[in-house]
């Protein structure tokens, strides 16, 4: 389950939580600017409000640099056609979803082309890649674990093969805080 403001939430919750685009969009501001809008091109701290009939939802100008702005600008999601609340169902069902999600199903269930889905998916995964890479360290409790990955499969006729430490499969490990940060690390074989 998606977890916002501390506790997981279901389909239903989630679609209470975010109903509309302008939802959305703070949302997204809160998440990506905590402290206070912030020039995505030139890191500036003041910005104003662009107001004009027919202008995109949330569009800012930087007092420093003067350029066009918005939450989603220098993002995976910058110039996109699909509404912020697909992204989020998106990411929603991506997150939810423990063993991964093809672009057809996620096409089917956000309403998009299997092409867009794919696209989004990749989106996603390079928004995931990059906030855990802004992100500390993990702190508090952490749980451990490893698991082993690729190789050829383990049943066949009359074929054994090792399993655990003594295989030669990539060992990735996992660790994750009770807060809900998560890293992950490929491994060669055993060190």
């Amino acid at each position: 389950m998606l977890s916002i403001g501390g506790y997981a939430i279901n389909i239903q919750e989630f679609r209470k939580q975010f109903p509309d685009e302008e939802t959305c969009h703070r949302y997204l501001e809160q998440m990506i600017w905590p402290t206070g809008r912030i020039c995505p091109h030139c890191g500036g701290m003041k910005s104003w409000s662009i107001s004009a009939e027919g202008r995109r939802l949330e569009l800012y100008e930087c007092a420093a640099c003067g350029k066009q702005f918005t939450v989603t600008t220098k993002t995976p999601l910058h110039s996109t056609k699909l509404p912020l609340s697909t992204w989020f169902m998106a990411m929603y069902f991506m997150i939810n979803s423990s063993k991964g999600i093809s672009s057809v199903y996620l096409a089917k269930w956000i309403g998009t082309s299997q092409k867009t889905a794919w696209k989004v998916g990749h989106a996603v995964r390079a928004l995931m890649v990059s906030q855990a890479n802004a992100m500390p360290g993990l702190a508090g409790i952490v749980e451990l674990n490893e698991k082993y990955l690729g190789g050829k499969p383990r049943h066949q006729k009359d074929v054994k093969h090792k399993r655990g430490r003594g295989t030669a499969k990539s060992c990735v490990f996992v660790a994750a805080s009770r807060d809900g940060h998560v890293r992950a690390s490929v491994r060669n074989g055993w060190y």
